[in-house]
């Protein structure tokens, strides 16, 4: 398994003695169904181990709509391998598009969006302790 792993959207880290997926997603890149897709099935690259996922979103990156007709989660191993998801995002049109999405694509893990990284750690921490 590796500590890294880029994508073309993201760089993604094993943190918290692998523990925590934490995805980075970049700054001024629009966010697409593939691009997408491939963080997902890419975190196999890191673990297969259970454990957490904090993806941090730059405001802006969302501009196609079309990323919002497909459940990434739902079609990789996500509902067995994460604990909880924390979403970090400044951005308002995100967390509004982000919210509309977890609506229509429930996943079996809680989920929740933070403005704050601290607070998204923070809430990751408990999550973890919890499972």
């Amino acid at each position: 398994m590796k500590a890294r792993v880029d994508t073309r959207l993201a760089e993604m880290l094993l943190t918290e003695n692998g523990r925590l997926i934490e995805v980075h997603y970049r700054e001024g890149l629009d966010l697409d169904e593939e691009g997408l897709m491939e963080v997902q099935l890419r975190r196999d690259e890191l673990t297969t181990d259970r454990c957490a996922m904090i993806a941090f979103f730059h405001a802006g990156t969302l501009s196609d709509v079309r990323v919002m007709n497909v459940d990434y989660f739902g079609r990789t191993n996500a509902n067995t391998q994460l604990i909880a998801l924390a979403i970090v995002t400044n951005d308002e049109l995100g967390e509004a598009m982000s919210n509309v999405y977890y609506s229509y694509h429930p996943q079996t893990f809680p989920t929740r969006m933070f403005r704050s990284e601290a607070d998204a750690r923070k809430w990751i921490a408990e999550e973890l302790a919890r499972s």
